[in-house]
């Protein structure tokens, strides 16, 4: 069962829309300025045409000639005036829509299983809450009253040049139809294929570019180049070569369109001196539409070019749809009271995405208070088995139970006090370690100082420059792979749940770091029920229950020395961890002779 289902949702132009309307009022007022912003910006163009009428009289009357000055002064003013408050307003409801919708994403992510984000890249998340929905501002603020301008500023112009003259009004309408006619080709099903393959080839090569980054400082070490590491040139190439391929293809159009649009004045001359010289023509009359009988164009322009910035927003929207269209897994309404807090996996099968079953049946029953290990093969399951303890992910078949009820009967607050994970890879705020340990939850100085204390990394802390309120990060101190995951510990140590999830707590630790660390699960997992995975088998050897697993499936459990006799994989892992440590010893030993020599 799940919640919040996908929807049937519009797209392109539609969607964009429906995003926009959140602020009808607001965008009416901004597209309402900018119609008057656009026919008072006619105005001193007429009060031209008036003046120079005036001047080609017998009697020039200076006083009205000075009057009609003025009010072009004053109409350009206004005009400038209106533009800006139509932009405050415009610019005011987008930064409300996107503020309301990244609260909705942020809290949409904050309701999807933690198995979304842990198998996304953050980076892609990132570029929904931040580039996507950023670009959706450039509409709101820009292109929707831009759109109503380019719209009303030609209707008004063309008809109102009609009435005066509608000859040289039919020819000035020339590009307008010509850009009748192009924007269709410009929105046609292959120019969208092309757009789409644009942008993928954009974001292939962005990904090589970011790989080749990282992998600079092996590159160096191995010195190696730029031009040799294939995916960076791949993809570059192909880019190149794409966008070389599409400016061919739609240059001899778009060559047509410029020629026609940019030179649309020349009919308009041409007419315009035939008749006035043949008599026909007011020279005030030909002075205006060779002001305005092309100035129109310009806003038009806007149209053309607004064919590439919405296919990048639609893409962005698509994406945005996409993640606000992720199914929400069912919230228990109460909460639950375990008799104890023991697990059982009964009968367990899931996979990822519906691909090949990561886990098959498997079954296992853990007691309160005992110490679980999960051993295995890489990718055997073993982290997987305590993601969905966690629930990061719901199974396909069968149950998950804490105290012989679902876990996905607990609410996800319940659930995550009653569960806590120490994760392989350290995560760490760019805040105070204070708060780095508190993380959030409503302990005292004094408790989190204590918790430091139990994980070992109180004195560590203390030695800095500035204690608990040292920062963390660019702008404060790093700490080593140990001191982090001490970090951890301690931020676990507060928690106090009652289950415990170790995965590989010691694994970037150095000798030091590890006995410290070692002391500080002694602390940690007193009377909990713990799940350790383990690759270091020497390190789980006292464990109550030990699970081996491979390929998805569970093919032994007891003690470790009850799996040494009965279980042959067990024992090639335990050999192979043996000479792994022999052969470290044998690899010191030698390079000592060979100082020493």
């Amino acid at each position: 069962m799940t919640t919040d289902q996908p929807v049937k949702r519009k797209t392109g132009i539609a969607r964009l829309l429906e995003i926009a309307g959140r602020r009808k009022l607001l965008l009416f007022l901004s597209c309402l300025l900018a119609i008057l912003h656009a026919l008072l910006s006619l105005v001193p163009y007429l009060m031209v045409y008036l003046i120079l009428e005036g001047l080609t009289q017998q009697d020039i009357n200076f006083p009205i000639i000075q009057q009609q000055l003025s009010y072009a002064v004053i109409a350009a003013l206004c005009s400038m005036l209106l533009l800006f408050l139509s932009g405050v307003l415009s610019h005011v409801a987008a930064y409300n829509i996107l503020y309301e919708l990244r609260c909705y994403i942020a809290e949409k992510i904050g309701k999807l299983s933690m198995g979304f984000s842990s198998n996304r890249n953050s980076g892609a998340i990132k570029k929904v809450l931040s580039d996507d929905v950023e670009r959706i501002e450039g509409f709101i603020a820009h292109q929707i009253p831009d759109f109503v301008k380019a719209i009303v500023l030609p209707l008004v112009t063309i008809s109102y040049l009609f009435f005066q003259d509608w000859r040289l009004a039919a020819i000035s309408f020339v590009p307008l139809f010509v850009l009748a006619v192009y924007i269709p080709i410009a929105y046609s099903s292959q120019s969208k294929v092309l757009i789409q393959r644009y942008h993928q080839s954009l974001e292939d090569m962005n990904a090589g570019i970011v790989e080749y980054v990282r992998a600079m400082p092996v590159m160096k070490i191995f010195r190696q180049s730029a031009e040799t590491f294939d995916k960076y040139g791949q993809t570059v190439h192909r880019f190149d070569g794409f966008v070389r391929d599409w400016i061919k293809s739609s240059t001899p159009a778009f060559a047509v369109f410029m020629s026609f649009t940019s030179n649309a004045l020349l009919p308009v001359l041409a007419l315009g001196l035939y008749r006035y010289f043949g008599q026909d023509l007011s020279l005030p009359i030909l002075l205006l539409f060779l002001i305005l009988g092309t100035g129109y164009i310009k806003p038009l322009f806007a149209l053309s070019n607004m064919s590439m910035q919405l296919s990048v927003i639609n893409r962005g929207v698509a994406q945005i749809d996409a993640l606000l269209d992720e199914e929400v897994p069912e919230e228990a309404p109460f909460q639950q009271r375990p008799v104890n807090y023991d697990v059982t996996f009964q009968d367990v099968s899931f996979s990822y995405d519906c691909s090949e079953l990561v886990l098959r049946s498997l079954s296992f029953h853990s007691k309160q208070g005992t110490i679980v290990a999960l051993v295995g093969p890489s990718g055997a399951g073993k982290s997987t088995v305590a993601q969905l303890l966690s629930r990061f992910w719901d199974v396909q078949k069968g149950k998950i139970t804490i105290g012989g009820i679902d876990i996905r009967d607990y609410p996800t607050a319940q659930l995550m006090d009653i569960v806590s994970t120490v994760f392989q890879d350290s995560f760490m705020f760019q805040q105070s370690l204070l708060e780095n340990i508190r993380m959030g939850m409503k302990k005292t100085d004094e408790e989190v100082v204590a918790a430091a204390k139990a994980a070992q990394i109180h004195s560590v802390i203390q030695a800095l420059p500035h204690g608990y309120d040292t920062l963390f990060g660019e702008s404060g101190v790093h700490l080593s792979g140990g001191e982090q995951q001490r970090i951890q510990l301690a931020r676990a140590i507060l928690k106090n749940s009652p289950i415990l999830i170790l995965d590989e707590a010691t694994a970037f630790a150095d000798p030091e770091s590890e006995y410290s660390i070692q002391q500080a699960l002694a602390t940690l997992i007193a009377n909990k029920t713990v799940f350790v995975i383990a690759h270091r088998l020497s390190t789980i050897v006292d464990a109550d229950q030990i699970l081996l697993i491979d390929k998805g499936e569970l093919v032994a459990q007891g003690k470790h020395n009850e799996l040494l006799e009965n279980a042959p994989l067990y024992t090639r892992m335990w050999n192979a961890h043996q000479r792994a440590k022999e052969f470290a010893v044998t690899a010191q030993h030698t390079l000592k002779e060979g100082k020493n020599a």
